[in-house]
């Protein structure tokens, strides 16, 4: 390799790179295209984890490219994996810190739940990602990158952004994460399976129509008035529900497609028969889908976990109100899986004295 020519980026922006953006970079360097498209290839098809296993390339031109650092920008700090299969990754990225992803299997699906942050900016009160606020975005490789991880084991059919951290904060590495894995030359998922979950970020959700109208929107909601809103989704403050529901009919009018919402039960807080009557208002609204999820116990949160009876009634309730919902079946109950429950512990662990 000419070194005169400018040093290669470091290789965990490469994974952020569609394969004809790799075939840019290539001969950008004065490298023929089809090295870029052979390292796509290498990484998304061929399970490569360094520059030295991709076919075809020569040795100089790997050790150049192997000399910039690990091909891939994180590794697996440590894992837990439930009863029913689901699997919780904790991700160390190039700076050390710590990310999460989990990965949900069943009989037709393998879908994986990615992180968008480190830690998350909102801090809604049950959870536990946003209890230390935000450190970083991810970049669209580390993104990525969390697919990839769990995709090497078993194809991956669906991704989700519901893992740590507020997606469409962090705008730009999401839009491109998701056209990095859908590059037909890539991994190749299909639009539409892809769900971005939003707490509620309305300038972006009009982006998002534009960008990515296929991509399905989930929209935290987990109250649907302002002062219950406000309190456990302190977002709403910044965006209430009038600013927020503007920005959604506009969604709705250019996408033309069914959206999701996202109640997370809080015995104490949000689970009343007005709350299930704004809910259902709310959802008729736009013809949407209620997906209520029983609150995952997390320490240093205030919350109480609904019992059975109490998560029947509520759904009763917001269906006698005409709402469409169903509830979550709890998946890695035996484990850290909500989210930033594994992150958490690992960093406590960490900073625990030595005895």
């Amino acid at each position: 390799m000419d070194p005169s020519r400018p040093p290669l980026p470091a290789p965990r922006s490469l994974l952020g790179l569609t394969i004809d953006e790799l075939g840019a970079w290539a001969a950008a360097r004065g490298l023929p295209a089809f090295r870029g498209r052979q390292l796509g290839e290498a990484i998304w098809r061929q399970g490569a984890t360094s520059a030295a296993q991709i076919k075809g390339w020569p040795k100089n031109l790997a050790a150049g490219l192997d000399g910039e650092g690990p091909l891939l920008p994180a590794v697996e700090d440590r894992r837990q994996e439930a009863g029913d299969g689901t699997i919780k990754t904790l991700l160390k990225l190039h700076d050390g810190k710590l990310v999460e992803c989990v990965s949900i299997p069943t009989a037709t699906r393998h879908t994986v739940c990615v992180s968008s942050q480190v830690g998350c900016p909102v801090g809604c009160t049950f959870c536990a990602s946003g209890l230390n606020g935000v450190e970083r975005d991810l970049t669209a490789g580390e993104i990525a990158y969390q697919v990839l991880h769990h995709h090497r084991v078993r194809p991956v059919t669906n991704v989700v952004f519901m893992g740590s951290g507020e997606p469409l904060f962090n705008y730009a590495n999401l839009i491109q994460a998701i056209r990095v894995l859908a590059d037909p030359d890539g991994l190749g998922l299909g639009r539409r399976r892809f769900t971005v979950s939003t707490s509620g970020v309305a300038t972006r959700i009009r982006q998002l129509a534009v960008d990515e109208p296929q991509v399905t929107l989930a929209l935290s909601i987990h109250a649907a008035d302002d002062e219950t809103r406000s309190r456990i989704v302190p977002l709403n403050r910044r965006w209430p529900l009038a600013e927020l529901m503007a920005a959604m009919d506009d969604y709705s009018t250019l996408v033309n497609r069914r959206m999701t919402l996202e109640y997370v039960l809080l015995a104490d807080a949000n689970m009343t028969t007005g709350h299930a009557h704004d809910l259902a208002k709310l959802a008729l609204r736009y013809g949407a889908h209620i997906n209520l999820i029983p609150f995952n116990p997390v320490i240093d949160t205030p919350h109480r976990r609904p019992t059975t009876n109490e998560v029947k009634g509520f759904a009763a309730a917001v269906a006698s109100f005409g709402g469409h919902a169903t509830v979550r079946g709890q998946r890695g109950a035996d484990i850290d899986a909500a989210c930033g429950q594994l992150r958490r512990r690992a960093e406590a662990t960490a900073k625990a004295p030595v005895h």
